[in-house]
């Protein structure tokens, strides 16, 4: 059995039914700074899934008691997500980590380079792109079943109160949030439309603050140009009131049209987006799982992860700097 555990218990403590339930995998440690929210997880894990790891309050120690790590999910704060992982991967463990991978290339960088000098496996989760509709669209578009990809856009229209920032102190900051509507809620669209077009080629972008009290952004909007050719906007607000939480994807061909509303199709030219190509994995934990046992490369590597990164950062680039972009 793969020995598994997880790093930080807030978002990241949601993937520990699934390496419970797991058959070649066993939920061995969880970790937290936070001693409370670390004692609530064990015993919700006990209590409601039969759960026992081990808890540690630091990586350094559940890596010197735990002896031998076959995989560990990362939940940090995702500016922190580089720091763990380069400790992890120099420990000799395969990580996973919770989307964006972090939240600058620099950092990206940091990691990749522990990962290929330590020989370790890294992936990222994107639970979107184990959807079977999604999976669909990605094999529509491959097969040209809606003949050339002209347009790929995306609108996602939360809201999230003040709370929602003001809890933990690090939401809507530059140093560890690395953004808010879009680094933080949109990378799940944002990621989906770099898998369907490609790698982005240039962006216009603006960002702005609209109605909470936060050094980031509740707003983004960006008209993005991509190396296949395809066009995309992409708009996100987390200042949607009320509470009605949305997340349109609208793609279009040279001779078919598909629009999805909250990962459902809502209208599309091709029929039985969700069984014409079913993903192999339910989620991206199953999807790590398989590919440590394997020691195959997971399906939301580095290179795959650092497209929506790369092309995120490029939107605040250009709304501060007021020009378009190019990306290397």
């Amino acid at each position: 059995m793969l020995k598994m555990a997880i790093v930080g218990l807030g978002m990241g403590g949601s993937y520990g039914p699934v390496l419970q339930k797991s058959e070649t995998a066993e939920f061995t440690a969880i970790c937290d700074i936070n001693r409370e929210r670390l004692e609530a997880r064990l015993k919700s894990y006990k209590d409601e899934i039969g759960a026992e790891p081990k808890g540690y309050l630091s990586v350094s120690e559940m890596i010197k008691k735990e002896g031998r790590l076959d995989g560990v999910i990362i939940g940090t704060p995702s500016g922190f997500h580089h720091e763990t992982a380069v400790e992890l991967a120099n420990a000799g463990i395969n990580i996973l980590v919770d989307k964006p991978l972090d939240i600058s290339m620099e950092n990206i960088a940091k990691i990749k380079t522990a990962v290929e000098k330590n020989k370790v496996l890294c992936g990222t989760i994107y639970p979107s792109r184990c959807n079977p509709i999604m999976s669909g669209v990605k094999h529509a578009i491959e097969k040209g079943l809606i003949g050339k990809l002209l347009i790929c856009d995306a609108r996602l229209k939360w809201f999230r109160g003040q709370e929602y920032y003001d809890k933990g102190g690090w939401r809507g900051t530059w140093k560890i949030d690395g953004g808010a509507s879009l680094m933080n809620n949109g990378a799940h669209p944002m990621d989906l439309l770099c898998w369907f077009a490609g790698r982005a080629k240039t962006v216009v972008g603006e960002f702005a603050v609209i109605s909470h009290k936060i050094e980031t952004e509740d707003w983004t909007s960006a008209i993005i140009q991509f190396e296949s050719g395809a066009r995309s906007t992409i708009s996100t607000t987390t200042s949607a009131f009320p509470k009605t939480d949305s997340t349109w994807i609208e793609i279009h061909g040279t001779e078919g049209s598909i629009y999805l509303k909250d990962g459902k199709v809502v209208s599309s030219t091709v029929e039985n987006l969700e069984t014409i190509c079913p993903p192999p994995f339910a989620n991206p934990v199953e999807d790590f799982i398989d590919a440590v046992a394997k020691k195959r490369r997971p399906m939301i590597d580095i290179p795959e992860a650092s497209k929506s990164v790369e092309l995120i950062t490029a939107v605040y680039q250009s709304s501060r700097e007021g020009k378009r972009i190019v990306l290397n």
